[in-house]
């Protein structure tokens, strides 16, 4: 059995090939195969890594700020 491309905006991506109609023995399995529940799962974790690591970067200058405060600047009342 062989597939054919039937033209330029036509073109198939075959999941899973059954010897029936809808059932039977499996023909042929794509292997490449991710299904988009996978892929929005997958995009929806990189995200919450990406708020968490914008988290504990705020965190991290919090407590880089508050252990080495700036020092008073002599120049700061000169104005007022």
């Amino acid at each position: 059995m062989t597939l054919v491309e039937v033209g330029p905006r036509f073109c198939l991506n075959p999941i899973k090939v059954f010897g029936g109609s809808f059932g039977g023995p499996t023909l042929y399995e794509n292997p490449f195969y991710v299904s988009p529940n996978q892929i929005r799962a997958l995009e929806k974790k990189q995200k919450a890594g990406k708020y968490a690591k914008k988290v504990k970067a705020k965190t991290r200058r919090k407590m880089h700020e508050l252990s080495n405060p700036l020092e008073p600047d002599e120049f700061a009342d000169m104005w007022k």
